[in-house]
């Protein structure tokens, strides 16, 4: 049986994707981006799998929580964030 994931779902995959991609630059993050970063990444921190791997099994099915209670449109709103911060970061990276 094949689930298909839900648009939230989809977005959110995008928001850790980009999130990774920041986080891999961070020490290139130019300090007048800094706030906007800690911002984002405070408003996403409830994506992130931690303690995920502690109580996985094997051969059985997990699942994971979110505490996020935003909608799909605010979800598509901090993807189009994180991706703003990421092409500036990476601009920045570029010119120096």
């Amino acid at each position: 049986m094949n689930i298909m994931p839900t648009d939230a779902q989809l977005l959110i995959g995008k928001v850790l994707q980009i999130k990774d991609k920041i986080s891999a630059k961070r020490h290139c993050i130019p300090s007048d981006l800094a706030d906007e970063w800690q911002a984002l990444d405070k408003q996403t921190q409830c994506f992130e799998s931690q303690g995920l791997y502690r109580s996985a099994v094997k051969g059985q099915q997990m699942s994971k929580s979110i505490a996020y209670s935003g909608s799909v449109k605010e979800l598509s709103q901090l993807v189009s964030k994180l991706k703003t911060l990421n092409n500036k970061v990476t601009v920045s990276q570029l010119s120096h």
